[in-house]
């Protein structure tokens, strides 16, 4: 190998004026430290007397390209992510630091109230449980500790609103499955007499929709005011869910209070824009021309 060396030094000092013989010497002793360099572990370099690193063969060389390898590392910045840090736990969770805590998803104030003895239907000035906060969110982990601490899957806030129906509200569907999963029912009602199905209609969670559907709602049942799922549907141009609503069997001529299917309160809706817009637009010139 030092022979080699030697023969390419003597090559570069004969045709140093050659630089296309230099070139093809200079790529052929870096192929070969490559080669090398996959082969071969890494040795401290070598020093002559004045301190200077030698270059007398090949590994010399390989050497010298580790070190700046590891010089470049050392520069190179690193970018740590930083590390969470974990939450100190008060000496006391209260209700109102529970409910909070449902509805942000942090489990360990969850899990510290309630290991605590707290009452999991703890509720806020609005009857609002922690089960319904969380359903909403979508927070199925604290659901499911809620559940199994006894919170009462049943329970209505002051519109008599059931953790289904925020869960319907919020389109979570892992809330909605879980809470049917654990018992829970497609036929509650909420002071507006709406059903689970109303409520996700008139919020467009298709999906929620659909599984209530194969829950067992009923598509045609009526609110207060005597609309289905499919009059609310059409009233706020839920498109997708009006398909959806048919391919189930929903009916098309089922007459709310006012004694108008989902078509004609589709009409009389446009008709009551359209005779504002017009009332609108007759004033306007008089309003006009009175400036």
């Amino acid at each position: 190998m030092v022979k080699k060396i030697s023969v390419i030094k003597k090559y570069l000092t004969v045709d140093s004026n050659n630089h296309r013989n230099v070139t093809l010497c200079v790529l052929m002793v870096w192929f070969y430290a490559v080669f090398l360099f996959s082969l071969k572990p890494y040795v401290p370099c070598q020093t002559d007397k004045s301190g200077r690193l030698r270059l007398e063969t090949v590994d010399d060389l390989f050497n010298i390209m580790q070190l700046k390898k590891r010089r470049r590392e050392r520069k190179a910045p690193i970018n740590k992510k930083p590390q969470p840090v974990p939450e100190t736990l008060p000496a006391w969770v209260d209700e109102n630091m529970f409910l909070t805590a449902a509805s942000d998803n942090k489990m360990p104030l969850v899990e510290k109230y309630l290991t605590d003895g707290g009452n999991p239907n703890a509720a806020d000035h609005f009857q609002r449980t922690a089960l319904h906060k969380a359903s909403f969110k979508g927070h199925v982990d604290v659901m499911k500790r809620l559940l199994e601490a006894g919170a009462t899957i049943d329970k209505k806030d002051k519109l008599e609103a059931t953790a289904v129906h925020w869960s319907c509200r919020g389109g979570s569907l892992p809330a909605l499955q879980l809470l049917m999963d654990q018992g829970a029912k497609v036929t509650y009602r909420d002071k507006l007499n709406s059903t689970p199905l109303h409520v996700a209609v008139r919020t467009g969670h298709c999906e929620c929709a659909e599984h209530l559907i194969h829950c067992g709602a009923d598509v045609n049942a009526k609110d207060r005011d005597g609309d289905t799922a499919m009059h609310d549907a059409v009233r706020i141009n839920r498109f997708k869910m009006i398909k959806l609503l048919m391919m189930y069997g929903a009916s098309l001529t089922t007459k709310n209070s006012d004694g108008k299917t989902p078509l004609e309160t589709l009409n009389s809706w446009q008709n009551g824009a359209k005779s504002l817009l017009c009332n609108f637009s007759q004033e306007k010139p008089d309003s006009v021309t009175r400036s």
